[in-house]
């Protein structure tokens, strides 16, 4: 797949994408706010939002930095943002692969779940240092699905079924979508490499639920991937139609993937 092709695999014109982008920010955003609280985000800054899918997390910046600051949120597809009507915020179409981005402008560039997507990363990453003024922050989130794991309490068979369909939804999303389901170990060197100082990460994962925002999600992604799931002969359909019942089942609990958090500062000059 070129880079001219695009490599999400979700689409958010769709009400289905619109439910998991809320479900994903139920999850995420607390732990999100704290990592940019620590950041001391203030008054008067100037935040880019990159990938900002549902908007929450650019609302919430644009809150802080009230009206002597400013926010511009980003994404391929800003069906959602449009919602939003904030006079500090500004939305905006962007590739973070190919469109410019002033250079030294912002305090502040915030991303989550964006560069796992991107088959070369290390370009975003420069392009998003670039943007930062000297000493300016970068706060990155994305996942690592290494600790998907069923609870052992939960009937065998199921979260046998269930570790098969997550597997094999790793592997579509890896091969016909680039991305790369392992990429929150990589996250900190990236940064380095990136030429960000003062490089530092944390990670988070809890237990998540079948029936609440955790099932929902996963619910929610295997039935937008069910057809690309059953044409990979890794799994069946009724293999998938089983799994996303079993989201539904407050009986089901397991490990979800870690997100990974890096941060760093741009040099000061």
């Amino acid at each position: 797949m070129s880079r001219d092709e695009p490599t999400y695999a979700f689409g958010n014109a769709l009400e289905i994408q619109r439910e998991r982008l809320r479900a994903l920010e139920e999850l995420l955003d607390a732990g999100t706010i704290r990592r940019l609280e620590d950041c001391a985000v203030r008054p008067g800054w100037r935040c880019l939002e990159v990938g900002a899918g549902g908007g929450s997390i650019a609302a919430w910046l644009a809150d802080r930095v009230g009206a002597d600051g400013s926010v511009v949120a980003t994404d391929l597809d800003t069906t959602h943002l449009r919602a939003l009507s904030l006079a500090n915020l500004e939305i905006r179409v962007h590739d973070v692969l190919r469109d410019d981005l002033p250079e030294e402008t912002f305090d502040l560039v915030h991303l989550r779940l964006v560069l796992a997507w991107l088959d070369d990363p290390s370009v975003a990453l420069d392009r998003l240092v670039s943007a930062l003024k000297p000493a300016g922050v970068l706060v990155a989130e994305e996942m690592d699905f290494v600790s998907v794991a069923v609870d052992p309490r939960v009937d065998a068979g199921k979260a046998a079924l269930f570790a098969r369909v997550v597997d094999a939804h790793n592997t579509v999303l890896a091969e016909r979508h680039m991305f790369d389901p392992m990429y929150g170990r990589r996250l900190a060197g990236d940064l380095e490499d990136a030429g960000l100082v003062d490089v530092g990460t944390d990670g988070r994962a809890s237990m998540w639920y079948g029936g609440r925002a955790g099932g929902r999600v996963w619910k929610l992604t295997f039935a937008q991937l069910r057809d690309a799931l059953v044409e990979s002969s890794l799994v069946t359909g009724a293999d998938v139609d089983a799994v996303i019942e079993l989201c539904d089942d407050p009986a089901l609990r397991f490990l979800s993937q870690l997100v990974v958090t890096g941060w760093g500062r741009r040099p000061a000059a």
